[in-house]
């Protein structure tokens, strides 16, 4: 009886430290509301775009609170709704993007093409005026 009551204690606090972050639950559910809001679910499915930002506002709060079990039920649950909004705007006649624009398109961003400098440009050592000769490596003159 007393060793029950002894290891008692340790069971239980080990089971509070170990509980497992729902994170990759959350992102999915992030990333299914954003996937739904990028083929006009707000507009075209309204109510199942509204249920799952309701429930994933109350899934982040239950995160940010530690409830990592009401976490990752209520993330499961926006993530549903998202993907069922997602579809239903499809279905409605939402376009989605077959392609996504490439964020190295804009020309700010392209890569300088790298090119071979040719005689006269700036990258030649200067002469010396009046035909002198060039100093010696090392950058000291001889003396006159």
């Amino acid at each position: 009886m007393k060793r029950g009551l002894l290891v008692a204690p340790f069971f239980l606090a080990s089971c509070s430290v170990t509980a497992v972050r729902p994170a990759q639950e959350m992102s999915n559910m992030e990333v299914s509301i954003r996937a739904a809001k990028e083929v006009n679910a707000d507009t075209l499915a309204p109510e199942l775009y509204r249920m799952s930002n309701e429930v994933g506002l109350q899934a982040r709060q239950a995160y940010r609170l530690k409830n990592f079990k009401a976490a990752k039920k209520l993330s499961d649950e926006a993530r549903a709704y998202a993907e069922r909004a997602e579809f239903e705007a499809i279905r409605n006649g939402a376009k989605r993007d077959l392609v996504p624009a490439d964020p190295l398109a804009d020309p700010s961003y392209a890569p300088v093409p790298l090119s071979t400098p040719v005689e006269g440009s700036a990258f030649d050592a200067p002469k010396p005026p009046g035909g002198a000769p060039p100093p010696p490596p090392g950058g000291v003159p001889n003396p006159p």
